[in-house]
C-alpha cells in the first residue's frame, strides 16, 4: 500500500516516476495473489460455479471436491511447482534483471513466489482432503 501511495504522490506532485517502484508494485501484487491461493481455497472463498453445486447434497459436494483435488488440483500444483522451480532457477543462474534500464534486479525473487504459492495451494488441498475424510467419518 505504501508503495502505491508513494508512487502516486511522486507522480502527481513531484512529477517524477520510477520504473522500479512501478515494478515493485506489481511484484507485491503478484506475491500477494500467489501467497493467498491456499488460504482462499481452505476458506472456500474462491470462485465456483455455484449454479449447479448448490443443488447437490453435501455428500455429492464432498465427493466432487475429493475427485477435483486428487485428479485436477494436486497434479496441476505438482506441474506448476516442478516447472516453477526450473523457471526460478534459470532466472537466478542467468542473473535475470528487468528489461527496463532502471527496473528491478533479481527477477528470480518474484519468480520464486510461483512454486511457493502453488506449494501452499497443494498443502491446502491436502488439508481439504483430510477435512473431507473427517466429515465422511463423522
Amino acid at each position: 500500500m505504501l508503495t502505491i501511495l508513494f508512487d502516486v504522490v511522486t507522480r502527481q506532485f513531484i512529477t517524477t516516476g520510477s520504473v522500479a517502484i512501478q515494478e515493485l508494485e506489481w511484484h507485491f501484487h503478484g506475491a500477494l495473489f500467489l501467497l493467498c491461493l491456499g488460504f482462499t481455497y481452505m476458506k472456500d472463498a474462491h470462485v465456483r460455479v455455484d449454479l449447479y453445486r448448490e443443488r447437490f447434497s453435501d455428500k455429492t459436494k464432498r465427493l466432487i471436491e475429493v475427485i477435483g483435488c486428487l485428479f485436477l488440483l494436486l497434479p496441476y500444483c505438482g506441474v506448476v511447482i516442478f516447472f516453477g522451480i526450473e523457471f526460478t532457477l534459470k532466472s537466478y543462474l542467468g542473473g535475470e534483471v528487468s528489461a527496463a534500464a532502471d527496473g528491478l534486479a533479481y527477477r528470480w525473487i518474484i519468480k520464486s513466489f510461483l512454486p511457493i504459492g502453488f506449494l501452499l495451494l497443494g498443502l491446502s488441498a491436502f488439508s481439504v482432503l483430510l477435512n473431507s475424510k473427517e466429515n465422511d467419518d463423522g
